[in-house]
């Protein structure tokens, strides 16, 4: 039986480990071709390997690595069906104290490169006809403040008006844009998960009482590149252990 993304092409940034990992995982597993859009060559490329995918090294805060990027994927494989914005970082640092550096670089690498992947993605589709697959990984910071995050909170923001603002406009084209708001989930962007203060906060603030696992994330971001969603746009999907129900 053919998987739900059998001989579809798909670009995932920041695919290299983490959620962005687990996603190309999953992707592959139900069939899907994958470009991995990095900047890590060692985990770009490895991933890249146990899928049988194409690892592209890229910037992606900087727009030329993005437009060369995606020259490959269509060099390559001809056409893109879904495109998956994951790559990011998580800087902090109090709102007073939040340099003018570090703001810049959390916004050129999450939500810049967001708007111009998606909108790179977006001309193929649409010059191609059929339709088509975005998907913005955000965070529930999307929607509650984060204390010492401000500058990650505010680029969250955006790509929720993102998703909104591009499903809007792509509608008419068959093209659904989507978004997951993962919560306290447990990868290398946020080492100090590791901790005893970060595993009593889970354990008290969080109803499911843990951390969640980025594989707890691949399976929506299956569903918003599958037919199954093709109804859905505009919407984001939250996968938080229950802690934006308090």
């Amino acid at each position: 039986m053919a998987g739900r993304l059998h001989d579809k092409i798909a670009v995932v940034t920041g695919g290299g480990r983490g959620i962005g990992g687990a996603i190309v995982d999953a992707f592959a597993r139900e069939g899907a071709r994958v470009a991995i859009a990095e900047l890590d060559e060692e985990t770009g490329a490895a991933k890249a390997a146990e899928v049988d995918g194409l690892f592209i090294k890229t910037d992606v805060s900087k727009k030329a690595d993005i437009d060369a990027t995606f020259a490959k994927v269509l060099e390559t494989f001809g056409r893109i069906d879904i495109l998956v914005c994951n790559a990011g970082i998580h800087l902090m640092d109090p709102f007073i104290d939040t340099s003018e550096e570090m703001f810049d670089r959390l916004i050129a690498t999450n939500l810049k490169s967001q708007f111009f992947c998606s909108q790179a993605a977006a001309k193929h589709m649409v010059e191609r006809g059929g339709g088509g697959k975005i998907v913005v990984v955000a965070s529930i910071s999307s929607e509650v403040a984060d204390p010492g995050a401000s500058a990650y909170c505010v680029g969250k923001g955006g790509s929720q008006m993102l998703v909104r603002s591009a499903a809007l406009e792509l509608a008419e084209h068959n093209i659904q844009v989507n978004a997951i708001a993962p919560g306290t989930i447990k990868t290398k962007l946020t080492p100090w998960y590791d901790t005893q203060e970060a595993a009593d906060y889970c354990a008290n603030l969080v109803p499911a009482q843990r951390y969640g696992y980025p594989q707890e994330i691949a399976g929506a971001a299956v569903y918003l590149a599958s037919d199954e969603s093709s109804y859905t746009t505009g919407a984001t999907i939250v996968i938080d252990g229950g802690l934006m129900t308090q």
